[in-house]
């Protein structure tokens, strides 16, 4: 292999890393396509154990998989529950 195809190959290479840093640099800080707030309202998440989580509980921004909420009771009304404190 002659020295400028080397170069050509290694400067490939380092293009196709760049990019892939690139790519995951942008997943792991992108925003979410959909925002969970309503205005200046945040909706109420029912997380998976039906726990009904407003913005002053204590765990509301741990929640990740939910079922949004336009209320605290529309929440409860679903057959959820307010969390133990």
């Amino acid at each position: 292999m002659s020295f400028q195809s080397t170069q050509a190959v290694q400067t490939r290479f380092v293009s196709a890393r760049l990019l892939a840093s690139a790519v995951v640099t942008l997943a792991l800080t992108a925003t979410p396509l959909t925002s969970w707030s309503q205005g200046d309202a945040e909706v109420v998440k029912m997380s998976q154990s039906g726990v009904c989580h407003d913005t002053s509980s204590r765990h509301y921004a741990r929640v990740k998989n939910f079922k949004p909420y336009d209320s605290i009771q529309a929440c409860l009304d679903d057959g959820g529950r307010t969390p133990k404190k």
